[in-house]
């Protein structure tokens, strides 16, 4: 199956790896916590909350400590282990999309205010991916959760869009991102595509 995936560390001819970037790891601790309970979950959140923002006041803070992204994705976790097993890990699986013009919608949204030299990291990629069939789940499903539970602390609200998320449900103007955990290998860089 043919699908595309953007970049800024894979190559032409390259295998994609799952957790190349070892985000679960930043993860997990919300899905241990929310399985001892709401009280434990907001416990882990409100102490990474506290941590990035120690790390922000010595100029270590990025994207690596964006508490609320790995609470997120927790919640998105241990949803998906007890009610949705047949579909895979978002943090253990890679992202694929089935035409350009959604690529190049996430290329706007993620780096659009990048600069030149950021943006320039970034490569498109036609994907060999190995599997039959695929799941399709709205990104900004995800999007809403991590915006709810950033703004509000909203554990209730992420569970109902990890669950619509899973199950196949979408927003007004879903962005459809496929999720595969088989094997993909890059055979076509695209590149010069997300600048049209």
């Amino acid at each position: 199956m043919k699908v595309y995936h953007m970049s800024d560390t894979l190559c032409l001819g390259a295998e994609l790896s799952a957790n190349y970037k070892k985000y679960w790891e930043l993860t997990e601790p919300f899905v241990q916590a929310l399985a001892k309970g709401t009280e434990c979950f907001y416990g882990t959140f409100f102490a990474a909350k506290f941590m990035r923002e120690a790390l922000d006041r010595f100029g270590m803070a990025d994207m690596q400590t964006d508490y609320v992204k790995w609470a997120a994705e927790g919640v998105f976790e241990y949803v998906r282990q007890r009610e949705y097993p047949q579909c895979c890990c978002r943090l253990k699986c890679n992202y694929y999309f089935d035409d350009i013009p959604s690529c190049r919608e996430l290329f706007e949204a993620d780096w659009g205010r990048a600069s030149e030299e950021e943006r320039a990291k970034i490569r498109l990629f036609e994907i060999e991916l190995a599997a039959e069939t695929v799941t399709r789940h709205d990104m900004r499903l995800f999007d809403e959760a991590y915006d709810r539970l950033w703004e509000e602390c909203d554990i209730a609200h992420t569970i109902r869009c990890a669950r619509r998320y899973f199950s196949g449900g979408k927003t007004e103007h879903p962005v459809w991102e496929i999720a595969s955990d088989r094997k993909a290998v890059a055979i076509r860089d695209l590149s010069e595509l997300l600048a049209e």
